[in-house]
């Protein structure tokens, strides 16, 4: 569905998919750069209609799938600066909503830089099993691993959700910065979907938000296929329910990323997994963004 094959398929809203195939800043498992073909693959098997939402994705979303980014060889920073540049002169984030495929998450530094250009109050959601704060990893203040420090130097203010996974130096950040708001995994998994999404919804105070979803963030007991798993995560249907109760509190969500995924040879439930969160999650946004604005 999300293949360039399907461009003329859905109406409603316009949502830019543009893959990201990059795996240079990987420190374990690697496959990362063909996550977003998994995901586009796997995209055009899983059904869009959602039973609980009552609602077909494309009746209120059309996607538009762009060419492969080819990132360069020179390392993390030269692709996070080539793919700022490159969203700077192809795209308008006052009007265009990006879904970007990666990759690794380094590439989310990209996305992140060019919404905060027009929303300065932008506030980041980060799914993650990791901090992702480490000043630098492996020699490179680009890394996976250091890429929500290069957010928190841009000022954007993050909600991590699912973190099970953190250094000492990481950990003593979290107890001083006080624009870092975290939801182990130990914790929200003692309180329901409802309970957190309030609890973000008082943090954002009407800010606008953008999503970073690296799917080593859920449990890999259902997404095995990622670079860095690790055992504890977010439960399936804990977080597929959650979206629900996060979007109807008329939230704005103005772009996000998927990250992570690397595909296991001739296994499917990784990618199909993460399709039927894409179509949650945009679901869930378009319908109670649709019912807002009707109201307006």
């Amino acid at each position: 569905m999300y293949s360039k094959y399907a461009d003329d398929e859905g109406q409603g809203k316009e949502i830019i998919v543009l893959p990201v195939p990059y795996e240079g800043a990987v420190s374990f498992g690697t496959g990362t750069k063909k996550g977003p073909m998994a995901i586009l693959r796997a995209s055009l098997e899983i059904e869009t209609w959602d039973e609980e939402l009552g609602i077909d994705l494309l009746d209120v979303a059309k996607f538009n799938t762009l060419d492969y980014f080819e990132p360069t060889v020179a390392g993390p920073k030269y692709v996070f600066e080539s793919l700022y540049n490159y969203l700077k002169s192809n795209l308008d984030p006052a009007k265009e909503f990006l879904l970007t495929l990666g990759g690794d998450h380094s590439v989310a530094l990209a996305p992140i830089k060019f919404y905060h250009d027009f929303y300065k109050d932008l506030f980041v959601l980060q799914i993650d099993a990791h901090c992702d704060l480490r000043e630098e990893f492996q020699g490179s203040k680009y890394s996976h691993g250091s890429v929500m420090a290069r957010v928190r130097d841009l000022d954007i203010p993050i909600i991590q959700l699912g973190i099970r996974s953190l250094c000492k130096q990481e950990s003593e950040r979290l107890k001083k910065d006080s624009n870092i708001t975290t939801f182990f995994a130990r914790d929200i998994l003692n309180l329901s979907p409802q309970k957190v999404a309030k609890k973000i919804k008082e943090i954002l105070n009407n800010r606008p938000l953008y999503l970073t979803f690296d799917v080593d963030g859920v449990d890999p007991s259902i997404v095995p296929g990622t670079g860095t798993p690790e055992p504890g995560g977010i439960p399936f249907f804990w977080l597929y329910d959650f979206w629900i109760h996060l979007f109807k509190q008329n939230i704005s969500l103005v772009g996000m990323d998927v990250c992570e995924l690397a595909p296991i040879p001739n296994q499917l439930v990784s990618e199909s997994t993460v399709v039927k969160f894409i179509n949650r999650i945009l679901c869930a946004y378009l319908v109670f963004y649709n019912n807002s604005n009707q109201q307006g």
